[in-house]
Formats: structure tokens, C-alpha cells, sequence
């Protein structure tokens, strides 16, 4: 019994993945939101959207992935910090700070592999600038120190050891 309901499941988020392909903003808008119902079942399903050739499906499935608010989906929204267009970036990068404390972490680890990237430094700041705000960073958070460096262009040299630091805490 179990086999078939997850089998009508599995047909149900395929059915809603197709109708965020759609031309149709209020259709794709409706299956955003029975997905964000269905929650993490359809988090592997929304997946292969995130690095689609549109942006508009990228955004779908990005926006889809942030108001699940799952903490799984924090790999797949990390990688969409490095989307090329920025309303992606920047619905990502409000999907980590929703999952708050729980992207701290991740993004650190992020730090350390791809200091290169323009787009990770700026989502990184974005999502601890409004961490801070919320005051959802650990007491003694060097957030100040954080954010400086990752507006400095020799950003690497003066934020990896810091980094390295908060990732042994």
C-alpha cells in the first residue's frame, strides 16, 4: 500500500515540476505552491531545475526550494549562489538566511573551496549581514570581521584563517 501511494506521490510532484516549466506565471506560481506542501518530498525532484538552461525555472525551483525552508536544501541553495542571474542569487541567499543558524556552517566550508567567486563572497555577505540582523549568529560571532573581509579584494589572505577558526568552534 505504502509502495503505491508514494508511486501516486512521486506522479503528483512530477506533474507540478512540469507545471513550474510553464509559460503561465500563475500556473507555475500554484505548483510552487503545492510543492512547498509537499515539502521534502519534492526537494531531489526540484534539483535538476536549480542548474536548468532558463532562469525563469531556476528561479522556480529556487524559490520553491527557500520557502520549503528545509535545512537539506542548504547545498542546493549555496549552488545557486553562483547563478549567473542575480534574482536568483538573491532568492537563494533568503532561503539561507530563513534556515538561519543552519547555514552558518555550510557557507563557512563554502568560504574555504571557492574564495574565487565573486557571487559566493557577495551571497555570503548578504546572508550573515541579515543573520546579524536577526540576531541569529552564536554569542561572539566575529560578524564584523567577517563581513569586512569579504568586501576586501585580498579577501582570502585576511578572512580564511578566520574562517578555518569558526569551523573548529
Amino acid at each position: 500500500m505504502e509502495n503505491k501511494s508514494k508511486k501516486s506521490n512521486d506522479a503528483e510532484i512530477k506533474k507540478l515540476i512540469s507545471k513550474l516549466e510553464s509559460n503561465n506565471g500563475s500556473e507555475r506560481q500554484k505548483a510552487r505552491e503545492a510543492l512547498v506542501k509537499i515539502g521534502k518530498d519534492s526537494i531531489d525532484y526540484l534539483a535538476a531545475l536549480v542548474s536548468n538552461h532558463k532562469h525563469i525555472y531556476r528561479w522556480e525551483a529556487v524559490k520553491t526550494l527557500a520557502e520549503i525552508g528545509d535545512p537539506v536544501t542548504i547545498p542546493l541553495l549555496i549552488q545557486a549562489l553562483e547563478d549567473d542571474v542575480v534574482g536568483v542569487r538573491w532568492i537563494a541567499a533568503e532561503g539561507l538566511i530563513k534556515l538561519g543558524k543552519h547555514s552558518i556552517k555550510p557557507l563557512l566550508e563554502t568560504l574555504t573551496k571557492k574564495s574565487d567567486s565573486v557571487f559566493i563572497l557577495e551571497g555570503v555577505h548578504h546572508v550573515f549581514y541579515d543573520l546579524r540582523e536577526n540576531n541569529e549568529l552564536p554569542e561572539g560571532f566575529p560578524t564584523e570581521k567577517l563581513l569586512s573581509a569579504l568586501k576586501n579584494s585580498e579577501w582570502a589572505a585576511s578572512a580564511i584563517p578566520l574562517v578555518i577558526e569558526l569551523l573548529k568552534k
